[in-house]
């Protein structure tokens, strides 16, 4: 028994010996010996290194100060981190910026700031022969998460109207207005290459180390990733984002366009952890701005192949008998909560985004939006009383397996701020009351309720706070007869791993009931 025990525990102290290092190298690898020598390896190679910033985004609290006067139509309750760029070699700070490496105030060629914009450094210009590098770990163990970059301002056009959308005065003799579109695909935790999903191998994708290129330019990609394997880093970990340059306008002049990446994470398995990530992701992450010492001649990629959505299947095929329950959902929703009392309104849901390529074509602002998703919106509504509400009702499309989860939220128009919402992860059995007793396809729906207040202590319900005297800020909430709208996202259809294809969802609905 003796020798038994003491055999288990040398084979747990081997064990024990050789995972060790494995986890220290994770906790530390953004910080680690092995990304200092990255850094020396590119200088050697002749780029100027900048580090940068990665933060949490606080949209609602932004606008609610007053350095936005837009939320971007962000999604209630999911968060949104951020590159924070240095201003490029000989290119004026902006606002609250730190100058360049090596910058001369008096240069004459000094190229124009980056746009005034609040937090500094979150969008900018790059020459098309930039890089931005990001080493560190991918955020903690979610439902979700995605990195994308974006263009994002762009100057206005010659002879053409923008007086309906926001415009910045870019203090270089001209007007930019927010396009905010995506160049591509996202990388997400189901297709990203990180330490425990090597060159994107199944495996699990959270809490892993991961590298990430953003550039159009092949032979600058070339080059970190020479970099990156001197460092002794291995290449199944690093992923390329590309941005095609056919696209976008390049440059650090006058007139050229303003980029930003994102990442997004949703529904934490374990919330303090999630929480620890957002508020201090430098921690375990690192941002770098690379610029070629020589400018080069563009080498730009091809445009990238888009991932399709969707297979052909419809959620009427996966869920037969959809047009019927939905009807007696409907029926019994109206029969519940219409009274003569309350006034009855049916939305009408439609696309509300289109996808990132077509707001570029179209110079279209679409709001940041990602391919992962659809974006779906009803009617313009108001809340005239206290004692209004929405009823929200329709197909868990996580259920059906055309997402990995979908979520609700509750919009104002004019800041287009997401107050409130919810999710798939709280749908289950929220329609069971609304259909016959012991109904087996009951869990292929749900019902929400939205509201200013519970009617019961008791009762299920999303609350959208106002927003004159709220004391977290004005974006936290929207006032009695301001327009608002309720969009809907349904998040990868797993095998495509990209968000399903709109004609084969069953749209979401909703009724507004008006108190009389």
């Amino acid at each position: 028994m003796i020798m038994k025990r003491m055999t288990l525990l040398l084979l747990v102290l081997v064990l024990f010996s050789l995972v060790a290092p494995r986890l220290v190298a994770a906790e530390e690898f953004a910080h680690s010996k092995e990304v200092d020598k990255l850094a020396a390896e590119l200088q050697a190679d002749g780029f100027i290194v900048q580090e940068g910033d990665y933060k949490m985004i606080d949209i609602l609290r932004l606008c609610s100060e007053g350095w936005l006067k837009y939320c971007f139509g962000n999604n209630a309750g999911f968060p949104y981190l951020a590159y924070l760029l240095p201003p490029a070699p000989g290119q004026k700070p902006s606002r609250g910026q730190k100058p360049p490496v090596g910058f001369d105030p008096h240069d004459p060629n000094n190229f124009p700031a980056n746009i005034d914009f609040i937090p500094p450094g979150i969008t900018y210009k790059l020459r098309p022969d930039e890089a931005i590098l990001f080493v560190g770990k991918t955020p903690p163990q979610a439902r979700y998460f995605s990195y994308r970059s974006y263009v994002g301002f762009v100057a206005n056009k010659p002879g053409k109207d923008y007086s309906d959308v926001f415009t910045l005065d870019t203090g270089e003799g001209g007007f930019y207005h927010r396009v905010f579109a995506s160049l591509g695909d996202p990388l997400n935790h189901l297709n990203k290459f990180t330490s425990g999903t090597p060159n994107g191998k199944p495996g699990n994708a959270f809490n892993r180390e991961t590298v990430l290129i953003t550039s159009a330019h092949q032979g600058i990609n070339k080059r970190v990733r020479k970099a990156l394997k001197k460092a002794g880093i291995s290449m199944s970990i690093v992923n390329d984002d590309v941005i095609p340059l056919s696209l976008v306008n390049m440059g650090l002049e006058k007139g050229k366009d303003t980029f930003l990446v994102l990442t997004r994470a949703a529904l934490w398995q374990d919330e303090a952890e999630g929480r620890a990530f957002l508020t201090e992701p430098t921690k375990t992450c690192r941002v770098f701005r690379l610029t070629p010492k020589q400018e080069l001649a563009a080498g730009p990629y091809p445009v990238p192949e888009l991932r399709q959505r969707g297979n052909g299947i419809s959620e009427f095929k996966i869920v037969p008998n959809a047009a019927a329950d939905l009807e007696t959902v409907r029926r019994a929703i109206l029969k519940k909560y219409g009274s003569p009392h309350y006034k009855a309104k049916e939305l009408h849901t439609s696309i509300w985004l289109p996808e990132g390529y077509i707001g570029i074509s179209d110079d279209l602002d679409v709001l940041a939006e990602d391919r992962d998703t659809t974006y779906l919106k009803t009617d313009d509504f108001q809340l005239r009383s206290d004692d209004d509400f929405i009823i929200v009702y329709g197909v868990n499309h996580e259920k059906t397996g055309k997402a990995i989860y979908c979520n609700i939220s509750f919009y104002g128009r004019e800041l287009l701020n997401g107050v409130a919402g919810t999710n798939s992860a709280l749908f289950t059995g929220s329609a069971r009351e609304y259909l016959p007793a012991d109904y087996q396809n009951a869990g292929y729906y749900y019902v929400v309720k939205i509201a200013r207040k519970k009617s019961a202590p008791d009762e299920d319900c999303v609350i959208v706070e106002k927003s004159t005297g709220n004391p977290k800020g004005k974006a936290y909430g929207v006032d009695n007869n301001k327009e608002a709208y309720i969009a809907f996202r349904s998040y990868i259809e797993k095998p495509n791993q990209v968000g399903p294809a709109h004609f084969e969802l069953i749209y979401d609905r909703a009724i507004l009931f008006t108190k009389k």
